[in-house]
Formats: C-alpha cells, sequence, structure tokens
C-alpha cells in the first residue's frame, strides 16, 4: 500500500473512531419497549399453497398449526395466513488481537501461528470476516490505542482474506512489553466502529496472551482492561473472548472474559496444541443463534408482533414454533427466541434452551413466519 493511501486510511480511521469512541466509552444501548405489547393470543395457520417451512424467501403455505400441530386449523375463528422466509444466521467477524511479546517467542509462537493458519483456511471458516492486530504494536507508540484501531490486517471476508491473514504473522514473537489495556481498547473501538456499521452483523474480539498488563504502558490493572471489555459489550454487544497461554494469570484473563460477555478465559497454558481447538470452539460459539429478521416476502410490511420462528429438527418432519420471550432474562431456561431489539427489531435469537439443540443439528431448518400474531411463552 502506498504511503499515501495509508494515510487516508489513518485519517478514515481516526475520523470514524473519534466520534464512536467519545459515545463508546462506557455508555450502553437501550433495547427499547416491546412493540405494540405481547398479545398471548392463540392463532391458527391455513394454508396458502404448497410451500412449507423453510422456503428460501418464498410464500406458501407453512400447515403450521399455532397450538402446536400441523394442517392448519382451518375453522377456527381466528385463523390466518402466513407467508415464510428461510432463517439466515447473522454474519461473524473476529478480530484477533495477538499478544508477540518475546515471552511468546519459540514453540508459544509456532503453536499461535499453527492455529491461526489452520482456522483461517479451515473451510468451517468460510464466509466468516477476519480481522487481525498484534500488540505491542510494530508502530511508534506501542501505548497509544489508535495504532491497534487501524488494524494490521483489515476485516475481510474467509477464505479470501487467509492470504493477507496469515502473511502478516512475524516469523518470531520479538516484542517488547504488553500494552494490554492500550491494546484492547484500540480493539474494541475498532471493533464497535464496524459494528456500528455492520448492524446486521455478530463482531467479536479475541485477545490471545501469555501476561498481564506491563508498567511500560499505564493503566496497569486488569481491572480496569476488564473495563474496556465491558463498555464494548454494553455499548454494542461486542464480546470479548480470551485465550491464556502459558505464562498468564488466568484468574485475571478470567475477569476480562467475563465483562466481555463470555464468563471465563479458554485456558491453554499446559498445552498451546489446544489452540487450535479452542479458536475452533470460539468460532462455534460466537456463530451461536442469532439469526436475521428477514424482510417480509411479497412486500409485506414487518409487524414485529405477527413474526413466528419454526424449527424442524433434521429438516424433516413437523416443524416446532418455539414460543417468542421479551428478553435473554424472559427465557427462564425453556425454549424460545426473542429480538435483538423490542423497539426496532433486526435479529431473532434463540433462547439458551432452543440454540443447543440448533447448534447442534447440521441439518435442522428453520424458518420465520410473517402474518400470524407470535406465540407468546
Amino acid at each position: 500500500m502506498s504511503h499515501l493511501a495509508k494515510n487516508h486510511r489513518q485519517v478514515f480511521v481516526a475520523l470514524t473512531l473519534a466520534w464512536i469512541g467519545a459515545a463508546w466509552g462506557g455508555c450502553a444501548k437501550s433495547s427499547g419497549e416491546n412493540p405494540g405489547g405481547t398479545s398471548s393470543t392463540d392463532p391458527a395457520a391455513s394454508s396458502a399453497g404448497s410451500g412449507g417451512a423453510g422456503g428460501a424467501g418464498g410464500a406458501g403455505g407453512n400447515d403450521v398449526d399455532f397450538d402446536g400441530g400441523m394442517g392448519g386449523n382451518e375453522e377456527d375463528s381466528g385463523a390466518c395466513v402466513t407467508t415464510s422466509a428461510e432463517a439466515h444466521r447473522v454474519p461473524l467477524d473476529i478480530i484477533f488481537l495477538i499478544d508477540r511479546s518475546g515471552s511468546m517467542s519459540g514453540p508459544k509462537w509456532n503453536g499461535t501461528k499453527a492455529a491461526l493458519t489452520t482456522f483461517f483456511n479451515d473451510p468451517a471458516s468460510g464466509g466468516i470476516g477476519a480481522g487481525m492486530v498484534y500488540f505491542p504494536s510494530q508502530k511508534a507508540d506501542m501505548c497509544d490505542p489508535i495504532n491497534y484501531a487501524g488494524l494490521d490486517v483489515p476485516i475481510g471476508v474467509l477464505p479470501g482474506n487467509s492470504f493477507a491473514l496469515t502473511n502478516s504473522i512475524p516469523y518470531d514473537a520479538l516484542g517488547w512489553g504488553t500494552p494490554m489495556w492500550a491494546g484492547l481498547k484500540g480493539t474494541l473501538m475498532a471493533a464497535t466502529a464496524y459494528q456500528e456499521s455492520h448492524p446486521t452483523h455478530k463482531v467479536i474480539a479475541v485477545l490471545a496472551t501469555d501476561g498481564n498488563p506491563s508498567v511500560e504502558c499505564p493503566p496497569t490493572a486488569v481491572d480496569e482492561v476488564a473495563v474496556l471489555a465491558k463498555s464494548a459489550y454494553d455499548y454494542n454487544g461486542v464480546r470479548t473472548f480470551v485465550i491464556g497461554v502459558a505464562g498468564s494469570t488466568i484468574a485475571n484473563l478470567d475477569k476480562i472474559a467475563a465483562a466481555g460477555g463470555t464468563t471465563a478465559a479458554y485456558d491453554i497454558t499446559k498445552d498451546i496444541g489446544e489452540f487450535t481447538a479452542k479458536i475452533a470452539e470460539i468460532r462455534q460459539v460466537a456463530l451461536g443463534c442469532d439469526f436475521e429478521l428477514p424482510p417480509p416476502p411479497n412486500g409485506l410490511e414487518l409487524d414485529p408482533n405477527e413474526v413466528n420462528f419454526t424449527y424442524m429438527p433434521k429438516g424433516v418432519g413437523s416443524p416446532k414454533i418455539l414460543p417468542r420471550a421479551d428478553d435473554l432474562a424472559d427465557c427462564n431456561n425453556l425454549p424460545g427466541w426473542y429480538y435483538d431489539s423490542n423497539a426496532g427489531p433486526t435479529k431473532i435469537i434463540l433462547c439458551p434452551a432452543s440454540c443447543a439443540p440448533v447448534q447442534a443439528d447440521d441439518s435442522a431448518k428453520v424458518s420465520v413466519l410473517f402474518g400470524c400474531k407470535s406465540v407468546i411463552n
């Protein structure tokens, strides 16, 4: 890239992050109020053609009885006609923040390189967006977050971006210092900015390190690093995953992971060879059960209170209607789904009790139904 192009990118990044950084520093977005209330009416569905649940964006009869069966309860005076659209998982984007300090040199760095190379070239990663940044920065000031906000490798879709990512990995870890606060601050500024500009995506950060914040770049308290992760998570849902390599203090990294919405760090302190499996696990967890809310077929206007979600196990048999909850807390460990925002929904998120079986079912068919009142939990 020419110096002129680099300068233009740096100016763009600085201007973009300047305004989002002011809002991001600890504020959280409200999910809003539930749109139009939550009716508990039990509607029925009548056949509107030969289509079935799972049809890609097409309208058709789903033959779904909203009381839990099949066949369309046409004699019910509350009958309604539904159209369906296939549900697709929300696109995932990952920014890797990789510790390249000298203590990572040798076997730990070789294991890190091997794991990242495998991940970027794994067919299971196809379609995922991935970017990379290393700390300490190879730029002028390793303590300045802006030097990490301008990613070393911008987010690009795999496998197309795999060459740029793997080619960027240094031969060995020869950096000095562990500016964890600055590195994570800049990375999360970039991640929240990307999430802001790609609202239908899910953006996460993955921090891998073998140490604790170094004294050369304050703040050095792990609690202050954790505040960064919490702020990004509260602001627009960017989660921070953490991988602890040998030499790190897992209890400290657990604090960062918990604040970033991921419960605990992934501990590979005993075997760097586990790195590959752990980032594959993060990929599966992060892909999760967030689905795009498609526009209703045939130019119909979206009514958030007339949306239902169906799941067909193994892709055969009867689709199951999952009840709608107000939010995650309202799931109450039961099957169901909820909107990312009741005020202006763009995503459907499955409750944990429904997410696990859907994730484990590679042949599952999931659909969004429009036109009948949402079945409420």
